[in-house]
């Protein structure tokens, strides 16, 4: 069976079991080297994040990154023809010039985890890349493997797939918890298993795993540390 499979390569758990001790401390993912820690980005932030502006990098027009922006490269790999990186942090280089591009930086603008892509007017074809995800990365070289937007800050802009399977489908790491996006995954088949690459990772995993009664797997290494 997959889920015994996946057992013996990492300790599984039930969606009611809590991962985290109140006792952890807080400075836990500091001490994990070669990862930057959204921890330390906030705190540096603070005071961006109550007055946000439009950065001057960016090039004019109506969309822009503003001075949240952590630096995490969603919006770069997503549509790197548009945004890149200046100063630390994203900026937009160039306005989209099709409908095509333009749906491809909304989409970029719903997974940024800090809500720092923003437009100078409402977009009002917001909803049109809303029901994009979640979004299949290429059907004919993977299929059934979809990219599920909307990155959550509490893991640093971790990117989360959607794996479809016929023994149950699998969440890989977990997006910030939207219900839109979790009826659209209802409707998919829902989710049996979420594996978590990495304690840092896990965002949202408990509203996830509530959602749809999921098994959540967590190597022991990252696991034993938060166990109450």
């Amino acid at each position: 069976m997959a889920s015994a499979a996946i057992s013996s390569l990492s300790y599984h758990f039930r969606s009611q079991e809590p991962i985290f001790s109140s006792k952890t401390p807080t400075s836990v993912s500091t001490a994990l080297t070669g990862r930057r820690t959204f921890g330390s980005i906030k705190a540096a932030q603070v005071k961006s994040h109550e007055n946000p502006r439009r950065r001057t990098q960016n090039v004019e027009g109506d969309l822009f990154v503003d001075n949240t922006c952590i630096d995490c490269d969603t919006c770069r790999w997503m549509v790197p023809e548009v945004f890149t990186r200046v100063d630390n942090m994203s900026a937009v280089i160039k306005q989209p010039t099709c409908k095509e591009q333009r749906l491809n930086v909304l989409q970029a603008l719903l997974s940024c985890p800090t809500g720092s892509i923003r437009t100078e007017t409402p977009p009002t074809d917001i909803v049109e890349a809303q029901e994009t995800f979640p979004l299949a990365l290429d059907k004919d070289t993977l299929p059934g493997v979809f990219h599920c937007g909307f990155h959550s800050k509490k893991s640093y802009g971790a990117t989360s797939y959607l794996i479809l399977h016929h023994e149950g489908n699998i969440l890989v790491d977990s997006p910030r918890y939207v219900e839109k996006l979790a009826g659209k995954i209802e409707k998919m088949g829902g989710v049996r298993y979420m594996f978590l690459t990495h304690r840092d990772d896990v965002a949202d995993h408990k509203k996830w795993a509530d959602r749809f009664n999921s098994t959540r797997i967590l190597h022991s290494e990252d696991k034993k540390d938060y166990v109450v």
